[in-house]
C-alpha cells in the first residue's frame, strides 16, 4: 500500500530536459580543436554576425575561445612571393679543386599566391594556399666545380680561363698564360697590363668606333683573331692568345710593344 505524503522519483522518461545548455569554451592542449555547427549572437538582443559554418575551422589550441563572444571569419588574400632558383653543378677535372666557376648566374622568380585566411576577432589563425600564378620564371644557376690538381699548370690555366670575362679575370689569365707560354715574368706582364689598359681597358668586347679594332688587344680587323679560335668575339682567352703571339712576332716582348706604343700611339 502506498504511504501518503511520499512520492517516487519520476522515471528517466519523466525527467525534464534542458533545452538551453550553454556552449562551453573549447580548449584542447597541444592540438587544434574543430568547432562544428553554427554561431549566433550571445543573446537575442544583440545583432547576430553572419552565419558561419566552422566545420574544419582550426582555432589556436593554446587559447580558450567562447564562440558566443568571438567573431570567426575568413577572407581571401593574394601576395607576391619569390621563387628560389635551382643550381645545377658539373665536376671538371681540368679545373683546380676548390674552384667553383659560375657559368650562368641564378635569378629568383616571382609568383602571385592566393590564400584562404581564417581569422578570430580579425586576427589570422591559419592560411591555406588555394592558387598560384608564376609571373616571372626563376633562372637556373649553372656552375662548374673543379676536382683537378691545382699544381698542374694545365689545370691552373683552365681554371684561370674559366674566370675570364671580367677585367680582373682577364688579367689573371693573361699573366699566367704569358709566363707559361713565353716565359714572360712580372716585369713583362706590367708592360702588357699598361699596354692593353690603354688599348681596351681589358674589355674583351671593346670596339674602336673609328677604326673598328676589336677586343682586348684591339686586333684590326678583329677577325684576324679567328686564327686562334672561332669564338674570338666572345672569348677573352682566345683574344689574349692571339695578342701575345702578335706581340712576340713584332716586338719580342710586351715592354718592346709598349715602348713602340709610347712613340707612335699604336702598336
Amino acid at each position: 500500500m502506498t504511504q501518503r505524503g511520499r512520492h517516487r522519483a519520476p522515471g528517466r522518461h519523466a525527467r525534464p530536459k534542458n533545452h538551453n545548455v550553454p556552449l562551453r569554451s573549447a580548449i584542447v592542449a597541444g592540438a587544434a580543436v574543430l568547432l562544428t555547427g553554427g554561431i549566433t549572437a550571445a543573446n537575442s538582443s544583440e545583432q547576430a554576425p553572419p552565419y558561419i559554418d566552422v566545420a574544419a575551422l582550426a582555432i589556436d589550441s593554446t587559447v580558450s575561445y567562447n564562440v558566443k563572444q568571438h567573431t570567426i571569419s575568413q577572407t581571401v588574400v593574394t601576395e607576391e612571393a619569390e621563387i628560389e632558383f635551382q643550381t645545377s653543378a658539373t665536376e671538371d677535372a681540368t679545373i683546380a679543386a676548390g674552384t667553383e666557376i659560375v657559368k650562368q648566374a641564378g635569378e629568383t622568380g616571382l609568383a602571385e599566391i592566393t590564400y584562404q585566411v581564417k581569422l578570430v576577432d580579425g586576427n589570422e589563425v591559419s592560411r591555406t594556399e588555394i592558387a598560384r600564378e608564376v609571373t616571372t620564371e626563376p633562372v637556373e644557376a649553372v656552375v662548374i666545380r673543379g676536382t683537378g690538381n691545382p699544381n698542374d699548370i694545365a689545370v691552373a690555366l683552365a681554371t684561370a680561363e674559366g674566370k675570364t670575362g671580367t677585367k680582373s679575370g682577364n688579367k689573371e689569365y693573361a699573366k699566367l698564360f704569358i709566363n707559361q707560354e713565353y716565359g714572360w715574368g712580372d716585369k713583362q706582364f706590367a708592360c702588357l697590363e699598361t699596354l692593353w689598359f690603354r688599348e681596351s681597358n681589358w674589355n674583351h668586347k671593346a670596339t674602336n668606333p673609328t677604326s673598328g679594332a676589336y677586343g682586348i688587344p684591339q686586333s684590326l680587323p678583329g677577325r684576324k683573331m679567328a686564327a686562334f679560335g672561332d669564338d674570338w668575339k666572345t672569348n677573352p682567352a682566345t683574344q689574349i692568345k692571339w695578342g701575345a703571339n702578335y706581340i712576340e712576332d713584332r716586338y719580342d716582348t710586351p715592354c718592346g710593344a709598349l715602348d713602340f706604343f709610347y712613340s707612335r700611339n699604336w702598336y
